[in-house]
């Protein structure tokens, strides 16, 4: 099991963008110096809390500042884009990477990002962009699809005027990755039976095995092996050197801000609170307390704690690859931000690299759910 960060990123109203690149920038140094396995970053075009316009810019800063890490896009909205010059871009950064990137993809979770690119129907048009992505890749020349979106037109090659074209340094093409986040995803589903990497996206852990369950369904649809090794789990972490002072940091620091001013009014407008802790009633405010998701839902406190709580994720969904850590802006509190990071890697990472999984088929999963329910 590995531990990696995902970089929406939160970024606090008074944190000009300057400043805030600069600190992502050294949040991903951490990162790669205390064993972290890879770093993903977000795309929204219009939000001011998440500011990164194009993810593979953002982490091509990153390339040179580090060596091992894994660097990925998590999502690319190749419907808001010419899903052409979005593969060439992507072929470009994995060269230049040599081969680190991941590429996450999405249909656009954000309505003002949707109504800003004239996005009108995200679902079927990312599909047909991925097809598009996925036959620039393929290196097949000549190469012509016409859709309902856009037309591929890729020339034969030719000695004199063009070529050798660009092709993915990662053969057939850097891994993709899809996150869902409803408890009976039909993403994952699509995840699976397109053979891309599952991303569970900040949700409550009793919708974990559900989860997996329509992965493997739709890889199994399309004969596919599933890999729980593949299964990425995202999370709100935060470490410290005991179970206090990792509560206090959390609650009155950027990931408390984060929550109270900005994720929980964009999931109350999105109708999207039960997913975080379906047993609350999310218009009723003392249920909603940072403390209790601190304690009950969020990895939050000493080492010790946090592999506790993990433990607890591990045995609802049988077992994942990758915990994926939100990261947060701690601009003033710099030094416990990075002790935070150093306590993942040094502390919790060696506690839980080795634990093993189950390996269920779809008919066993389905009766687990059946009992459980």
């Amino acid at each position: 099991m590995d531990i990696g960060l995902f970089m929406v990123p939160f970024r606090l109203p008074e944190t000009n963008f300057q400043d805030g690149f600069d600190w992502d920038m050294q949040v991903i140094r951490w990162a790669e110096e205390y064993g972290l396995s890879e770093v993903w970053v977000g795309e929204h075009t219009t939000q001011r809390w998440e500011p990164v316009a194009s993810p593979e810019l953002y982490l091509a800063a990153a390339i040179t500042q580090t060596s091992r890490i894994k660097l990925a896009t998590g999502a690319n909205v190749p419907a808001n884009h010419n899903p052409i010059a979005l593969a060439h871009r992507l072929m470009q950064f994995d060269h230049m990477s040599r081969g680190r990137l991941m590429v996450g993809l999405g249909a656009g979770a954000t309505r003002e990002d949707l109504q800003i690119h004239g996005t009108s129907e995200p679902k079927p048009m990312m599909a047909e962009a991925v097809e598009i992505m996925r036959k620039v890749w393929s290196g097949e020349r000549p190469l012509r699809h016409e859709g309902k979106y856009w037309t591929l037109d890729v020339p034969a090659y030719s000695e004199e005027l063009s070529g050798p074209f660009l092709t993915p340094y990662q053969q057939p093409h850097p891994p993709l990755a899809m996150a869902g986040l409803s408890p009976n995803s039909g993403t994952l589903r699509e995840a699976g039976a397109a053979g891309c990497l599952p991303m569970s996206f900040a949700i409550n852990r009793d919708y974990l095995a559900g989860h997996w369950h329509k992965y493997v369904e739709g890889a199994e649809s399309a004969g596919h092996t599933p890999n729980r090794n593949d299964w990425r789990v995202a999370h709100t972490v935060f470490v410290a050197d005991t179970d206090e002072e990792a509560m206090e940091l959390a609650i009155r620091g950027g990931l408390g801000r984060s929550y109270r001013e900005w994720t929980w009014p964009a999931y109350a407008r999105s109708g999207m609170l039960p997913l975080m802790a379906p047993e609350l009633d999310e218009h009723d405010p003392a249920t909603m307390s940072l403390e209790y998701f601190a304690e009950n839902h969020w990895l939050i406190g000493s080492p010790d704690t946090v592999v506790e709580k993990l433990q607890r994720d591990i045995e609802v969904s049988g077992g994942f690859g990758t915990l994926i850590a939100f990261t947060f802006d701690y601009l003033d509190q710099p030094e416990a931000y990075r002790r935070n990071l150093e306590l993942l890697g040094t502390e919790v990472l060696p506690r839980i690299k080795n634990l093993e999984h189950k390996t269920e088929s779809l008919s066993e999963l389905q009766q687990q759910i059946a009992v459980a329910r």
